[in-house]
């Protein structure tokens, strides 16, 4: 009788063997990202397949770049992107709780998601320098919510 721990191992074996999938198609692009001339401060660009066959890639921004891995063709890009505006208890009502940051969004809901946003790239080899400028307010507490 095997272990829990055994066919844990050779499942775990059987996926690094076989991979996580077809990276080999994978290009590199990097560059910045900026809202109304700011960097976002953290948040995720993805390139999203116009013709919504091959895989979605993308990365995240940190200090308004980002390093994202996608694979070659016409893309639509969406940016979700935030700034830390507090800390708040972890623990709600816990004295003492640790806290932890909490976040804005600071991108134009017209670039949150694939369907709206006006942002295209073509990507056919590896590139640095792909910049994108967003502008526009950021969601209102009513788009937030609903």
């Amino acid at each position: 009788m095997l272990h829990k721990t055994s066919l844990l191992a050779a499942g775990l074996g059987l996926l690094l063997a076989t991979g996580c999938g077809d990276t080999r198609n994978e290009l590199t692009v990097s560059g910045t990202v900026t809202v109304n001339g700011e960097p976002i401060e953290n948040g995720t660009i993805s390139f999203v397949a116009a013709d919504g066959v091959a895989a979605t890639g993308g990365g995240v921004i940190k200090d308004g770049s980002y390093t994202a891995f996608v694979a070659p063709g016409r893309k639509k890009v969406v940016v979700l992107g935030n700034k830390a505006v507090g800390e708040e208890p972890l623990y709600q009502g816990v004295p003492d709780s640790p806290t932890q940051t909490t976040y804005q969004t600071i991108t134009p809901t017209k670039y949150n998601a694939a369907h709206l946003t006006p942002l295209t790239a073509e990507i056919s080899e590896n590139q640095e320098g792909l910049d994108f400028e967003l502008t526009g307010d950021p969601p209102s507490a009513q788009e937030l919510a609903g």
